[in-house]
C-alpha cells in the first residue's frame, strides 16, 4: 500500500472518529439542556417578525423525526457515567435491556437506554 492511500485512509478514520465524537457530544448537551430551564429571552421587533413568518412556514412542517443514536453516542454516555462513579448503575441498565455488554444492545434500544441513563446520578 502506497503511503498516500495509508494517508488517506487514516485520515479517513479520524474524521469516522471525529464525527462519532460530535454524535456523543451532541447527545450530551441535549441530554444535560432538557434538564435545564431556558432563560427568558426578550424579543425584537425583527424576531417577532421572523417568528410571524416561520408560523406560517410551521403549519405545513412534518413532525420532527425522532433522534437516531449510535453505538458510540450511547458509549459516550455510558463512559461519563461510570467515570463520574456510577459503574454499578450502568451495569444494571445494561442488564435492564438483557446484556452485559454494550456491543449486545439492539440498536432499536439505544434511545431508551440513554432515556433512563439521563436519570443516573441525578436523583
Amino acid at each position: 500500500m502506497s503511503k498516500m492511500s495509508e494517508l488517506s485512509q487514516v485520515l479517513d478514520e479520524m474524521i469516522a472518529c471525529g464525527e462519532g465524537m460530535i454524535k456523543a457530544a451532541n447527545a450530551l448537551k441535549d441530554i444535560f439542556s432538557s434538564t435545564e430551564e431556558a432563560p427568558a429571552k426578550t424579543e425584537t421587533k425583527t424576531a417577532k417578525k421572523a417568528t410571524k413568518q416561520d408560523a406560517t412556514v410551521t403549519e405545513e412542517a412534518k413532525p420532527e423525526p425522532t433522534p437516531t443514536y449510535t453505538k458510540e453516542d450511547v458509549r459516550g454516555v455510558l463512559a461519563a457515567k461510570s467515570a463520574a462513579g456510577f459503574k454499578k448503575e450502568v451495569k444494571e441498565l445494561l442488564e435492564k435491556f438483557g446484556a452485559q455488554q454494550l456491543k449486545q444492545i439492539d440498536p432499536k434500544d439505544y434511545a431508551a437506554i440513554l432515556k433512563e441513563a439521563e436519570v443516573i446520578g441525578n436523583a
